[in-house]
């Protein structure tokens, strides 16, 4: 195990140096505490099997496709899927201090979307009463990022930890650190509990959320206590067979298509849109004929009022998916669901740019599929 010391000032030297001031030896008290050496664990290297949550497979990486799809999907779809979106870590530990460092193989940030949530990573610690709570932290962006969680609190007490990672760049390495004599452990998915598996577009990704915890998704599984994996791909959720070939391996209580956000481009018209939906409905449900199925609208833009094309546009798509919805219905099709735009209720400063959801907008989204999840899952 690795030890990193922040300091090589000698107890003597510091406990003459606290004599001068007070305002001195306040901030040589913390720089002695920040002192305590630290253990750094690789988590894939704990010997734990399946430790990375938010992911079908067991694979000890933090990518969301597996190799063997590779060949099957369109390349910025395996792009984007080697970003950590949706993906976390769970673990236990007593510890008081709680240090991350890791790096990751793209752009910290983006115009419209901050480096915490583009490359950042996010702390929450469940409490007695099994709520989760969000943990601040001190953090650095440089060839490798740096996060510091303190957790002040009046007891030592052991705790369980979920660490969501980047939602928009790939994680190279990552290190836990922990002050020496602290025990952590990673813990493994629970094989009790089947996933939601959502498959979206860049909203579903996590554009454009302040940090990784703020993704409508991870605010939902939270919301319902269930995992869920994201299979958000920015500019890319199409509704294609590949992708809806690899939800149907993966056994869940629930699947979510929520892709219309990516099939408003004039190549997909009608016919197009429809048949895509139909498709996708009809593939998982020949293979998973008892999971149910939430199609959901394009929540519409924020700047529809004074770009009428782009709200005819949305418009259109809602309309033909609630058609082929029927449709299904009619046919006989059973455990299919639906989610309008109204129930979502994006409010005119719910988005960074008319279209990605703000911190506001992603709660907004994740209320809505909350409701309706429990409706479908009670």
């Amino acid at each position: 195990m690795d030890i990193i010391r922040y300091s090589n000032l000698r107890l003597p030297m510091i406990k003459k140096i606290l004599s001068f001031t007070p305002l001195i030896s306040l901030i040589l008290c913390f720089s002695v505490y920040a002192q305590e050496p630290l253990v750094w664990i690789n988590p894939l290297d704990s010997g734990r099997e399946n430790i990375v949550h938010g992911k079908a497979e067991a694979s000890p990486d933090y990518f969301r496709l597996p190799e063997t799809i590779r060949e099957e999907v369109r390349q910025p779809v395996w792009r984007l899927s080697r970003h950590a979106a949706g993906l976390k870590l769970k673990f236990t530990t007593g510890a008081k201090n709680i240090n991350v460092r890791y790096s990751v193989s793209g752009s910290h940030a983006m115009p419209h979307m901050p480096a915490t949530g583009v490359s950042g990573v996010d702390l929450y610690a469940k409490t007695a009463s099994e709520q989760w709570v969000w943990v601040k932290g001190n953090y650095s962006f440089a060839d490798t990022i740096l996060y510091d969680f303190i957790i002040n609190d009046e007891f030592q007490e052991v705790r369980q930890y979920e660490l969501y990672l980047p939602l928009y760049n790939e994680v190279s390495y990552l290190e836990l650190g922990v002050p020496l004599g602290a025990s952590i452990e990673i813990l493994p998915k629970e094989s009790s509990k089947q996933a939601i598996v959502v498959y979206g577009t860049s909203i579903a990704q996590g554009a454009c959320a302040s940090r990784p915890g703020m993704a409508w998704t991870a605010i939902v599984e939270r919301n319902v206590n269930l995992p869920v994996i994201n299979l958000g791909f920015s500019g890319n959720g199409q509704l294609e067979r590949p992708l809806i070939a690899y939800m149907a391996e993966i056994e869940s209580s629930l699947y979510i298509l929520d892709c219309l956000p990516n099939l408003v481009r004039d190549t997909f018209d009608q016919g197009e849109v429809k048949n895509r939906i139909r498709d996708a409905v009809k593939l998982l449900k020949s293979r998973r004929p008892h999971t149910p199925i939430l199609l959901v609208d394009h929540a519409g833009y924020t700047d529809e009022l004074i770009n009428t094309e782009r709200k005819e546009a949305y418009q259109k798509r809602n309309s033909w998916s609630r058609q082929t919805y029927q449709e299904l219905l009619d046919a006989g099709i059973q455990g299919l669901f639906y989610l309008k735009k109204d129930a979502i209720g994006l409010g005119m400063d719910a988005t960074v740019d008319g279209t990605h959801p703000s911190d506001l907008g992603m709660d907004q989204y994740a209320r809505a599929y909350t409701a309706k999840i429990r409706e479908i899952l009670p």
